[in-house]
């Protein structure tokens, strides 16, 4: 499958050591290279980042995303839907 926000290598690299909250899901938040972070963001099988709370689409650029990280709530959370789908498929 083709996604829209397919993770560049580093990005995927830092994806890998990111804890699932589902079968490859795992949930996390983005740093940007301006210090600005993002949460509610789902990675699929460390390879793009396939939703996110509250958006239709990335309110960013991939190139602008300086890491990816997780808080506690992100490796439990608490709520585990609510995601905005970005790829044309069915969870």
């Amino acid at each position: 499958m083709q996604f829209r926000y397919k993770l560049p290598n580093h990005l995927s690299d830092q994806a890998l050591a990111l804890e699932e909250f589902a079968n490859g899901g795992a949930q996390c938040h983005v740093r940007l290279k301006d210090g600005t972070v993002h949460s509610g963001l789902l990675v699929s099988n460390a390879t793009a980042i396939i939703a996110m709370r509250g958006h239709h689409d990335l309110p960013f650029s991939l190139d602008s995303v300086s890491s990816l990280f997780q808080t506690a709530e992100d490796r439990s959370p608490t709520v585990r839907g609510n995601w905005e789908y970005f790829d044309a498929w069915s969870p």
